[in-house]
């Protein structure tokens, strides 16, 4: 039997299922919305909605089994905080860790894990954590950079209504091939590739509205390093459109680049040691999430910022030494 919740002052107010994931919050909201609805979860011993909002000294009763309530430990990976307030965190997402679980369990490790082993180093002498982490929005697996999490409800609806308003400034870096000769924008509406599950593919009719704006900040020999500004946040967006223009990922296979990039596709004449196979430069998309702005609840804009990977400016470095426009 698990012992009893009776709800303190400083969570008063707040919507039942909100206050169970504080108290357990490695459960999915989802399930425990449905153990209220089942009535295995009560409060003041009444079946209520999941949204009902409780009041201070109310009890709330959990009779559900232990161990389905018991959840593994979640795996860790190194956590770099970008910003942290009261409302949100952002943090540096590697490339190479995904966002969220992935669907069939091959990615064991994820950034929402970490955040929440995170959250739970601080936990209050009744045993909830002091903030859930909430993500926003999500990079793809091989795309390195800023991701954002809300902290509370409150924060969580602001966001993400800021999301579907448009009015959270997303900026990328985007090493492509081909060199692009001046800023421009991709206006083509996106839709699922009927032909392979997962792929995204320029649409004429029934795509969604997708908009993408971009610009040279370096031009080397046969690439170019470009800051994108997606308008919109469809899946691939940005790959999708730049491959669109002629001008894809450099790696990215499934769009038009290639599998890596090596010193030896730059430096004309390059051979590894006799006995040594070539170790990429990057073996992932070229596509780093830079720059997030948003408004916080206070009216304030917020900044957050990631530096590039080691792989990335590795990637760059090389460019700058061995493709370097002339004059």
């Amino acid at each position: 039997m698990n012992p009893p919740l009776v709800i303190p002052f400083d969570l008063a107010g707040q919507p039942l299922d909100e206050f169970l994931a504080l108290h357990h919050p490695r459960i999915g909201k989802g399930r425990l919305r449905r153990m209220v609805r089942d009535g295995r979860i009560t409060l003041d011993g009444m079946r209520v909605l999941p949204g009902v909002r409780v009041g201070e000294g109310q009890v709330v009763l959990v009779e559900v089994d232990p161990d389905e309530l018991a959840a593994p430990e979640p795996g860790t990976v190194p956590l770099t905080l970008l910003h942290e307030d009261a409302d949100f965190v952002a943090v540096d997402k590697p490339a190479g860790i995904p966002v969220e679980p992935s669907r069939w369990g091959e990615h064991p490790l994820h950034l929402s894990g970490t955040l929440l082993a995170w959250a739970e180093d601080s936990k209050r002498d009744d045993g909830a954590v002091e903030r859930r982490p909430r993500g926003l929005h999500r990079l793809d697996l091989g795309t390195s950079g800023v991701v954002l999490y809300a902290l509370g409800l409150e924060a969580e609806r602001h966001a993400r209504g800021l999301f579907e308003r448009g009015e959270v400034k997303k900026t990328y870096h985007a090493l492509v091939l081909g060199e692009v000769r001046g800023p421009g924008e991709v206006d083509t509406p996106l839709g699922p590739d009927p032909r392979q599950a997962g792929r995204m593919m320029a649409v004429q009719k029934g795509g969604k509205v997708s908009l993408t704006a971009y610009e040279p900040l370096e031009t080397f020999r046969g690439f170019t390093l470009l800051k994108v500004v997606p308008k919109t946040g469809r899946t691939h967006q940005i790959r999708v459109h730049l491959a669109g223009i002629g001008h894809p990922l450099a790696v990215d296979s499934p769009y038009g680049g290639g599998p890596h990039l090596s010193l030896s596709k730059l430096k004309r004449g390059y051979r590894p040691k006799k006995g040594r196979q070539e170790k990429p430069l990057i073996e992932r998309t070229t596509l780093h999430a830079a720059r997030l702005e948003w408004t916080g609840l206070d009216g304030d804009s917020v900044v957050a910022e990631a530096p590039w990977p080691t792989d990335f400016a590795l990637a760059i470095k090389q460019m700058r030494r061995w493709r370097a426009k002339k004059g």
